[in-house]
């Protein structure tokens, strides 16, 4: 049961922290991917905010100078608890993956990924081009292009795909991908 906003709950700040904590270690996918467990954990299971409230913090935290997500936990924060609140948002909003991180590279040491985090490493490559694939392939058929559009953007998501399968960095495989895809677009007036 969701409250209103005409009565809104505060929470501890410990409950604000774990709240956000588990929001940080659990939605993948940046704040548009984690939407529905954000509406799940603020709206629903804590009632700390009406669903008019969390919609309105997740459009103001785009025109934000900084990473959506971060400015959400802000905002959020803020509105529960002041500054201080805001502050304990983020912070446990980024511990999460900070330590994933920090652990990562202290595993990794001065040279290269060390034997076990190769294959994960892979699995997540492969993973991120399955996404930008069936991104592509929605798009392709979901918006009227027309058909050298349309199978040029396919061509280009497969590019990416065979490139990643053959060792190319991520990084280098993305910005080709945009210098292509700018060069494709410019032409049509888009960018």
């Amino acid at each position: 049961m969701s409250r209103t906003a005409s009565t809104p709950s505060s929470p501890s700040l410990r409950a604000l922290a774990g709240s956000f904590f588990r929001i940080g270690l659990t939605v993948y996918g940046g704040m548009w991917g984690g939407v529905r467990q954000l509406e799940r954990e603020l709206v629903e299971l804590r009632g700390w905010l009406a669903p008019e409230a969390l919609r309105l913090r997740l459009v103001l935290s785009t025109l934000m100078p900084s990473p959506r997500f971060i400015g959400l936990a802000g905002l959020v924060g803020f509105q529960l608890r002041g500054w201080l609140g805001s502050v304990v948002a983020v912070f446990s909003l980024l511990l999460p993956s900070s330590l994933l991180v920090l652990a990562v590279v202290m595993a990794s040491g001065p040279g290269s990924l060390p034997d076990f985090l190769t294959l994960p490493q892979r699995f997540a490559s492969v993973a991120v081009v399955g996404i930008l694939l069936g991104n592509a392939w929605r798009h392709a058929w979901d918006q009227p292009a027309p058909g050298a559009a349309r199978w040029g953007g396919i061509a280009l998501a497969a590019a990416v795909a065979v490139a990643v399968h053959e060792g190319v960095p991520l990084v280098v495989v993305a910005l080709g991908g945009l210098v292509v895809g700018w060069v494709l677009l410019r032409g049509e007036g888009t960018l």
